[in-house]
C-alpha cells in the first residue's frame, strides 16, 4: 500500500517494499519507507536489505539514502557481506555507492566468513575507512586475530594490536603495535614482539619490526632495531 502527498511531493509506502535501479545498479528491500521527492531522500523503518553493485549485501535497520549524494547510512548495528564472504559488522556506518568507501564504528571484519571460527582471520576496529573494492583500510585502535592454524599448531592463537594500522594493496602497517602466537589467557602472554610498527609484506611475504623489543612474560629480554621473519 501507498500513500502520496502530492502537494509536499512525499510518497510512503508499506509492506514488501523493494526500490530499484537497474542503471547505478542497487536494490534496497524494506517493509515500509518515506521517499522526500524535492530531497531525493529515502528513510527506512525496521529491518532493511540493500544489495550494492550485485556484490555487497547490507542487512540493516532504520536507513537514509541520499539519491543524489549516494549516500547509504543507519546508525544501526550492520552486517555487510561481499561476494567473496569477507563479512563487515558495525554499530553504525555510512557507505559511498559510487566511490565504494564504508566508514564506521566499533566494526569487526572476518575473512573466509563461510569457513570455521578457526579458519578465519577476524579484525576489529574502534573507527576506520575501507575501501570494499581493493579492501584497503585506515582504521584505529586495531586487534587482528589470524586463524588458528597459522603456523601448523591450533593451540596457538597469534594475534596482533596495534593502535592503528593502514592496508595499502598487500601491505598492511600497525603502528604501536605488538604481536604473539601463545594461547589466550587472563595473564600476559609467555612471550611477545612490541615494536614501533609492524608492516606485512605480502607479495615478499615477510613480517617486519621496527624498533622492537622481545619480552618473556611482560620482561624486555632483547632490543632489534629492525627486525623480520618470513611469514607463515
Amino acid at each position: 500500500e501507498f500513500e502520496y502527498d502530492k502537494v509536499l511531493n512525499i510518497l510512503i509506502a508499506k509492506g514488501k517494499v523493494e526500490i530499484k535501479d537497474n542503471l547505478k545498479d542497487y536494490i534496497i528491500f524494506a517493509e515500509e519507507i518515506t521517499y522526500l521527492k524535492n530531497q531525493e531522500k529515502i528513510f527506512t523503518s525496521g529491518k532493511t536489505k540493500a544489495l550494492i553493485n550485485s556484490k555487497y549485501n547490507f542487512l540493516t535497520k532504520d536507513i537514509v539514502f541520499l539519491r543524489d549524494e549516494m549516500k547509504l547510512s543507519s546508525s544501526k548495528k550492520t552486517e555487510i557481506i561481499d561476494d567473496e564472504f569477507t563479512s563487515y559488522k558495525l554499530d553504525k556506518f555510512e557507505y559511498l555507492l559510487t566511490e565504494k568507501i564504508l566508514k564506521g564504528l566499533n566494526i569487526e571484519v572476518t575473512t573466509n566468513s563461510n569457513l570455521s571460527k578457526n579458519n578465519m582471520d577476524i579484525y576489529q576496529f574502534k573507527d576506520g575507512i575501507f575501501n570494499l573494492e581493493n579492501k584497503n583500510f585506515l582504521a584505529s585502535d586495531t586487534k587482528i586475530r589470524i586463524k588458528k592454524d597459522t603456523f601448523e599448531d591450533e593451540r596457538n592463537d597469534p594475534r596482533i594490536y596495534g593502535v592503528s594500522s593502514e592496508k595499502i594493496g598487500n601491505i598492511t602497517t600497525l603502528n604501536k603495535a605488538i604481536f604473539t602466537s601463545c594461547g589466550l589467557n587472563d595473564n600476559c602472554p609467555p612471550w611477545s614482539i612490541k615494536a614501533d610498527k609492524i608492516t606485512h609484506d605480502k607479495d615478499k611475504k615477510k613480517i617486519v619490526y621496527d624498533k622492537s623489543i622481545l619480552r618473556i612474560y611482560d620482561f624486555p629480554v632483547f632490543y632489534f632495531p629492525k627486525f623480520f621473519h618470513p611469514d607463515p
